[in-house]
């Protein structure tokens, strides 16, 4: 259940714990004065799964950019006109691929 903060003009802030399906405070429990919902600047969020932390996408990037590395030699070998070194050095390259 969300906590939320009312203000009340004659008590001050106060906190309700509420189901979010509740209707909203117009009354101060305390004294019965007119109260109205504040919008919460701390709000805890609980992030849970894998892809929310720095650690959890390190190995994929770097295998991504070996990958990259070794097209580009593939790519220089191809601008180099060297037709057979370019077929070797794909070859090589979708070996190291399939291999990771």
């Amino acid at each position: 259940m969300p906590l939320y903060e009312y203000r009340c003009q004659r008590c001050g802030v106060f906190e309700k714990l509420q189901k979010v399906s509740e209707q909203t405070l117009t009354v101060c429990p305390t004294c019965n004065g007119e109260v109205e919902r504040l919008v919460s600047r701390d709000i805890g969020i609980a992030f849970k799964g894998p892809g929310f932390y720095t650690t959890d996408n390190k190995a994929l990037k770097d295998r991504a950019r070996s990958i990259n590395k070794e097209r580009q030699k593939d790519n220089e070998a191809i601008l180099d006109k060297d037709v057979k070194s370019y077929v070797k050095q794909s070859e090589e390259t979708s070996r190291k691929i399939q291999e990771a």
